[in-house]
C-alpha cells in the first residue's frame, strides 16, 4: 500500500553497508530524505547521485539527512556508489527487499517501458559521459521503480513520492526549498 503525506512514517532498524546501526526513530532535529534505487549499477541511478552530489552542500545547510535504499549486495554498492561517490549519505543494502516493502515500492513493468524517452535518452548520455556503466550487473529487480519520501523531525511523511518511470526522483531542487 502507498503511503501519503501527513502520514506517519513507518519506522526501521536496520544496518547500513559498513555494519552502522541506522534506526530512523533515533535521528532526531533533522528532516531525512529516504530514497529507493534499483541496483549499484545501474545508470539511471547513478546519474541521480550525481545530481546529488552537486547538491551535498544544499543538504547541510538545510539540515538534511539522506538514506538510500539499493536492492544490491554491499560489496557492489562500496565499489559502484560509495568509492565512486565521496559523501555522506547512508547507503542501505535492501537485497530482501524489507523496506521497499514497508514503504510500498514496487516494480512495474508498465513504467519501466514508460522510461524509453527523450529523457531517459539524454540521461544514458550524461551517464556515459560520467563514465557510469551503460549495461552494469543487474543485481536487483530490473524493473523497480525509484520512489522518495521527505521525512520531518516529528517522522511525519511531508512528500511521498512514487516514481513514474525508472528516472522518476522527486525533483531535489523542490526538496532543498
Amino acid at each position: 500500500m502507498k503511503l501519503v503525506s501527513g502520514q506517519k512514517a513507518p519506522l526501521f532498524v536496520t544496518k547500513d553497508i559498513f555494519g552502522n546501526i541506522i534506526d530512523l526513530s533515533q535521528i532526531e532535529n533533522q528532516k531525512i530524505i529516504l530514497s529507493f534505487f534499483r541496483y549499484a549499477e545501474c545508470p539511471m541511478c547513478n546519474v541521480q547521485i550525481a545530481k546529488i552530489m552537486l547538491q551535498k552542500e544544499n543538504f547541510a545547510k538545510h539540515n538534511l539527512k539522506l538514506i538510500t535504499v539499493f536492492e544490491s549486495s554491499e560489496e557492489s554498492l562500496k565499489a559502484s556508489i560509495y568509492d565512486r561517490h565521496s559523501f555522506d549519505f547512508v547507503i542501505i543494502a535492501d537485497r530482501n527487499r524489507e523496506l521497499y516493502t514497508l514503504y510500498g515500492v514496487h516494480p512495474s513493468w508498465f513504467k519501466t517501458i514508460r522510461t524509453f524517452s527523450l529523457k531517459a535518452i539524454q540521461n544514458l548520455k550524461l551517464a556515459f559521459k560520467n563514465e557510469f556503466k551503460i549495461m552494469g550487473r543487474v543485481e536487483g529487480t530490473i524493473n523497480q521503480i525509484p520512489a522518495d519520501f521527505l521525512i520531518g523531525k516529528d517522522k511525519q511523511i511531508e512528500i511521498a513520492h512514487y516514481g513514474n518511470s525508472v528516472i522518476d526522483h522527486y525533483p531535489l531542487e523542490k526538496l532543498l526549498n
